[in-house]
């Protein structure tokens, strides 16, 4: 397999924080890209393949992961800063509207984004949830040691790159997840252990102040006040954001098109793609007359 490669460029943030950005495709719509925390553009393969025709795909490494730089203040991890970030790149590229996909915490940001920049015509989420990521992963008994654990995790982090680059090159880590019904045993393998590679790249301190942010952010509100059209895909097994979410999504807003992958995980894109690209072009045929060349 031969991964993508994309069109970089660097820009400043409102508070002046350096910002990686990233361009993809040859379409004429606009598409806005929210990565999942500690994702990047490369765990989007199959729809950036799929969709390259119909749109240009833009995207940004979060503040403070990868190559984008950390904010002086650790209270600007925030969702506020990260919405306002995703505003900087439609300025920067000249963007008046766009389709915005999300997938984990970037559904929090796509949702609250959507509320906040009237810039936003369409939403496909992907394995997410509004807000507070800790009353809703995992087991409701496990819940209650997540915020702990988090803490723990920025006190260990200076160890913790060393550690996950050792793991994620173990020929054992997709069993082993498979095993823990974190991922499904059938998903793009190169694919996804070049998705695990990249997080030994990863500052954890700036990466679990994000999780203790999501953690802290309720986008309930700001769903609420959607009235455009929202498509959400979740995974029937998906652990980190259940299908139950999406019972409340729908109530939240009404207008909502839901669909279970049965046998997903939190990474639907890459264990199903056929399925999810279908049913993406579904929603965006059902928006629009354009068809969704595949």
């Amino acid at each position: 397999m031969t991964l993508l490669t994309f069109e970089r460029t660097f820009i400043l943030a409102h508070d002046g924080t350096k910002l990686a950005t990233y361009a993809f495709g040859r379409g004429e719509e606009p598409a806005l890209i929210a990565n999942g925390l500690g994702g990047t553009l490369i765990a989007w393969t199959p729809l950036l393949e799929a969709l390259a025709e119909r749109f240009t795909f833009y995207s940004w490494d979060y503040r403070g992961l990868y190559d984008s730089e950390r904010p002086t203040n650790d209270s600007d991890f925030r969702v506020a800063f990260h919405v306002a970030d995703m505003q900087a790149v439609m300025t920067h590229y000249g963007i008046e509207q766009a389709t915005v996909f999300g997938w984990s915490m970037g559904v929090q940001v796509s949702i609250q984004a959507a509320a906040d920049l009237e810039r936003i015509n369409r939403l496909i989420l992907l394995n997410g949830t509004f807000g507070r990521i800790f009353e809703t992963a995992f087991h409701p008994l496990s819940r209650p040691a997540l915020p702990w654990l988090n803490r723990l995790a920025i006190r260990a982090a200076p160890l913790l790159p060393k550690l996950v680059s050792t793991i994620s090159r173990q020929p054992w880590l997709i069993d082993a997840l498979d095993a823990a019904q974190l991922v499904d045993s059938g998903l793009d393998r190169e694919l996804f252990e070049a998705v695990a590679k990249d997080f030994g790249r990863l500052d954890f301190d700036a990466y679990h102040r994000i999780m203790k942010a999501l953690s802290e952010h309720d986008g309930a509100g700001a769903l609420a006040r959607l009235d455009m059209p929202i498509l959400f895909l979740t995974g029937s097994r998906d652990q980190l954001t259940p299908p139950t979410v999406s019972q409340v999504v729908k109530g939240l807003a009404p207008q909502t098109q839901v669909h279970e992958v049965d046998g997903a995980t939190h990474y639907a894109l890459l264990e199903y793609p056929q399925e999810v690209i279908e049913r993406i072009c579904l929603f965006l045929e059902s928006d629009d007359i354009k068809k969704c060349d595949q």
